[in-house]
């Protein structure tokens, strides 16, 4: 039996459907984008939150590398802001004995002045916790759920909340790209950017030196 379209109503077979939710259904390419303004106010992957849980188990029998969407969880702070606030925050709610940074992130379409930035379980070694293989990308070796919210260096104005959609589309960059070569690329772009300095030659960058903000 045939879905109708969300947009122009025809019964005609499905071609295509939303790829945040999965459920709304479209007869041709231009309806869905002539839908989008209205469904992206109520496709829960295009609501904006300050905080996602990406967890280990994704609940299915698909790779959890072709299933990320599946495996984010709407989290909001309350305390966001600071590490401390946000720490105490995931182990009073999730009840987590401890929690630390795992890793960090940019995004997929060229930020250089925020980041996701990644809180894990005892620093991701959550014992007896099953390997987050998305995690994996991003963090290096981590067991357990993490949390993501976004952050960046001092100085700069970081984006609070964000998408579902655009955390998806983030993490599935990293499943060609190294995030180590991505991540010193964007430090240098910074850096060049900021104090006017030719890295052009320069193969990797460390801004340890650099005041974050996490």
């Amino acid at each position: 039996m045939a879905t109708a379209c969300a947009a122009c109503s025809s019964s005609e077979k499905a071609k295509t459907r939303c790829n945040g939710c999965k459920e709304v259904t479209y007869c041709s390419k231009a309806c869905q984008s002539s839908h989008f303004p209205t469904h992206s106010k109520v496709c829960p992957a295009f609501q904006k939150h300050n905080c996602f849980l990406l967890h280990a188990d994704a609940q299915t029998s698909r790779p959890p590398l072709d299933h990320i969407a599946g495996q984010l969880e709407p989290f909001h702070l309350q305390q966001y802001g600071t590490e401390t606030a946000e720490i105490g925050e995931l182990k009073r709610r999730l009840g987590w004995s401890g929690a630390s940074e795992v890793g960090k992130f940019y995004d997929h379409a060229g930020s250089d002045t925020w980041y996701y930035f990644v809180y894990g379980q005892h620093g991701g070694k959550a014992k007896g916790k099953a390997k987050n293989e998305v995690a994996n990308m991003v963090c290096g070796e981590t067991h357990g759920d993490v949390a993501i919210i976004r952050s960046g260096p001092a100085g700069f104005d970081t984006p609070e909340t964000f998408t579902k959609s655009a955390l998806v589309n983030a993490l599935k960059f990293y499943k060609t790209l190294s995030r180590d070569a991505v991540f010193s690329e964007r430090e240098r772009n910074r850096f060049a950017k900021r104090t006017g300095f030719d890295l052009s030659g320069v193969q990797t960058f460390d801004a340890t030196n650099w005041k974050f903000g996490h």
